[in-house]
């Protein structure tokens, strides 16, 4: 399918609203609406989006191997990938997850957009992704995605909706944009994972003292009527990924 001008994907209200900044972010977000954990956790990743992508490449090495590397190319692989297709990435953060692409995919032929609550990290993204891929950034609430019904032929979403204000909310919103008969990948760190990697950590342990999340809730958040719902436990069960798809035909 031919690749849609970013401008042509967004709803009526936006389109009209929302601007591009200076470093090529469409800012579609009422920072003064964000309250709650959704307040909690932009503020958290605004400070870390300078050290996270070193975090990871080092500290997590260090402290795990290979493993996230190897989680985050399981994840990919979920995903129905083809060339020229468009895919919406929910809470992209610095964009991690798409150096684990398929093989066989070209770069080159996606329409891909990136959407974060966290200006910090998508302006991290931006640096770590200009000369790579031609990546359309959009700094939005995943609870209220400024897109069109049914503008991609994929929706994912990797880390963050443990802990969205309303979950229930979010998952509509992707189904929403989603054309018929697409898969919809998420996935996020298990309640365990959370209190051995968050709440221990001399950096993140103020933002996740007091939470706590249960799986059967955000299991139970996705909108009736899907299709092909599978939930499974990966990385000896550090994370969770579920899957399921919209009602239609590709």
């Amino acid at each position: 399918m031919a690749s849609t001008p970013l401008h042509d994907k967004l709803k009526a209200p936006f389109r009209d609203d929302a601007r591009t900044d200076s470093n090529g972010i469409l800012r579609c977000l009422d920072r003064t609406a964000v309250t709650g954990d959704n307040q909690r956790y932009m503020s958290m990743y605004d400070w870390m989006a300078r050290w996270y992508d070193f975090g990871e490449r080092w500290i997590g090495k260090l402290k795990y191997g290979d493993g996230i590397p190897n989680m985050r190319r399981q994840l990919m692989q979920e995903l129905p990938w083809r060339n020229g297709c468009s895919a919406l990435y929910v809470s992209i953060g610095t964009g991690a997850d798409l150096r684990y692409l398929p093989a066989s995919i070209d770069p080159a032929t996606l329409d891909l957009v990136g959407l974060d609550i966290s200006l910090g990290m998508l302006r991290r993204c931006r640096r770590v992704w200009r000369r790579k891929l031609d990546l359309s950034l959009v700094h939005a609430s995943a609870e209220d995605l400024p897109f069109a019904d049914h503008s991609f032929d994929i929706v994912f979403h990797v880390g963050g909706i443990n802990f969205f204000n309303d979950k229930k909310r979010a998952l509509q919103e992707m189904a929403r944009v989603a054309r018929p008969g697409t898969r919809i990948m998420i996935a996020d760190e298990t309640a365990d994972f959370v209190d051995e990697q968050y709440k221990k950590s001399l950096f993140t342990r103020s933002y996740f003292d007091d939470t706590q999340f249960d799986l059967k809730e955000i299991i139970a958040a996705i909108p009736a009527g899907m299709q092909d719902v599978n939930t499974q436990l990966i990385w000896n069960n550090r994370f969770y990924c579920i899957t399921f798809r919209t009602p239609g035909v590709c």
